[in-house]
């Protein structure tokens, strides 16, 4: 275990060992439920009014803690206590952290005041004087991360649809490996996420506010844009291509989850899964012939809600965001190469989502409209990928085999997720996949 360095007070141990297992997480979070006390304190460092630290439950599980002393207790400190404008201020000094902690800075800027940012997150997010964001890891997981590797190449590329990746906070030397504890970037005022954005763009087409053309003209633009993200991202590395057993591994690993989703997926939703299970299956087994597909890294978890509109100087602005990749995937599955295809099915199943949400969710909505959107916003997005990569010469990137049966997959896994962590969603791909396989009777 480690020495807590010289400049924490010599009773911090003390502390963190006595403190509440929810008073060093962030509240509300299901983590707490699976914490066995005590915590033993493994590093830390200073950080303004508090300290970055490492701590560990008895039985070994590893968290990232930014925490204040208040009371002669510990807690993990929030918006307004200072730890994250404290953060944002060591960029500017070119500061190392020390005790193991590492600062790697690519760009600066001023802090000034903090305010939380109150969403459903993996992480726990500040925002640091309207100007960045500092996002804190809650569980501390060893092992490279994705996030970190990609932004650098899209920064260096000069890609400029991604909040600027400020700074990256590791804590090496660890029990398990290097620790990923935090991230600061740009802050983009005023941005919504596609959940937000874009279901407001079909409804305003159902209710008569825009056009069709218009409502598609935003899903076009996320098109070119990811066409430049991944022609960016394979400029960073050699080119290389699936292997024969890469691609049966996929095919293996999708009928897993088509297999896992008949299993669980009850009622008729249950029945409709399993009527189609045998031509979702024969799509799915494509997916071993894909080699000698080429492969790059990818943003790995893309649907609209990772996609930020903001308002420029002239005009609304896109931005792609969280690299962190597939939360439900190991660090090391969320680091393989995929191909370009996986990040392109993800985002078309996606735009199928927003439909479905705006007629599952909106009283009165026009069904017939919605369902004309869907396909046309989808076209408009695969259309201007291909532009999009025809004009940086990257064509060579994109095997549209992978699309049908890539989507298929994401259905699967859209179902599994929504038996496990959201019951109210299974409604969103036993209709995406109605519309994918049709039942003659149906029609």
């Amino acid at each position: 275990m480690t020495t807590s360095p010289v400049d924490v007070p010599a009773a911090l141990s003390n502390l963190v060992g006595d403190a509440e297992p929810a008073s060093l997480l962030p509240a509300g979070r299901a983590v707490v439920a699976h914490v066995t006390p005590p915590y033993t304190l493994v590093a830390a460092t200073s950080l303004g009014p508090g300290f970055l630290t490492v701590v560990a439950d008895a039985v070994g599980q590893e968290f990232v803690v930014p925490l204040v002393i208040e009371a002669s207790r510990v807690r993990r400190a929030v918006a307004g206590d200072g730890l994250g404008e404290a953060l944002v201020d060591r960029l500017a000094d070119g500061d190392r952290l020390g005790h193991g902690f590492e600062l790697d800075v690519l760009h600066t800027g001023a802090a000034g005041g903090e305010r939380a940012i109150h969403v459903d997150q993996t992480h726990e997010s500040v925002i640091i004087g309207d100007r960045a964001v500092v996002k804190w890891a809650v569980v501390a997981e060893p092992g490279e991360q994705p996030a970190p590797q990609r932004l650098r190449a899209l920064d260096a590329a000069g890609f400029t649809a991604i909040p600027q990746p400020w700074a990256f906070v590791t804590y090496r030397g660890g029990r398990s490996g290097d620790v990923l504890v935090a991230s600061v970037a740009q802050y983009l005022p005023g941005a919504q996420d596609g959940w937000t954005w874009c279901v407001a763009d079909v409804r305003a087409l159902v209710d008569g506010t825009t056009t069709l053309p218009a409502s598609v003209e935003p899903p076009a633009q996320i098109g070119t844009l990811t066409a430049q993200m991944h022609a960016s991202l394979a400029a960073s590395t050699s080119l290389t291509s699936a292997d024969v057993e890469q691609a049966r591994r996929w095919a293996s690993e999708a009928r897993a989850v088509l297999d896992e989703a008949v299993a669980i997926v009850d009622a008729d939703e249950g029945l409709r899964l399993q009527a189609r299970a045998p031509a979702i299956g024969a799509d799915l087994d494509r997916l071993a012939e894909a080699a000698p597909t080429p492969l790059i890294e990818v943003h790995g978890d893309f649907h609209v809600g990772q996609v930020l509109r903001y308002p420029g100087p002239h005009a609304q602005c896109y931005a792609f965001n969280d690299f962190d990749g597939n939360p439900v995937l190991s660090p090391a599955q969320r680091l393989e190469r995929q191909p370009a295809a996986r990040d392109v099915a993800a985002m078309l199943a996606s735009l199928d989502h927003v439909g479905r949400v705006v007629i599952g969710r909106t009283d009165g909505a026009d069904a017939i409209a919605v369902r004309s959107w869907i396909p046309a916003a989808q076209h408009a997005f695969l259309d201007a990928y291909r532009r999009g990569l025809h004009a940086a010469g990257r064509t060579d990137l994109f095997d549209e085999r992978l699309l049908r049966p890539m989507m298929a997959e994401q259905e699967c896994r859209e179902f599994v997720y929504a038996v496990r962590h959201l019951p109210h969603w299974r409604y969103v791909p036993d209709a995406t996949l109605a519309a994918m396989y049709p039942d003659p009777d149906e029609v």
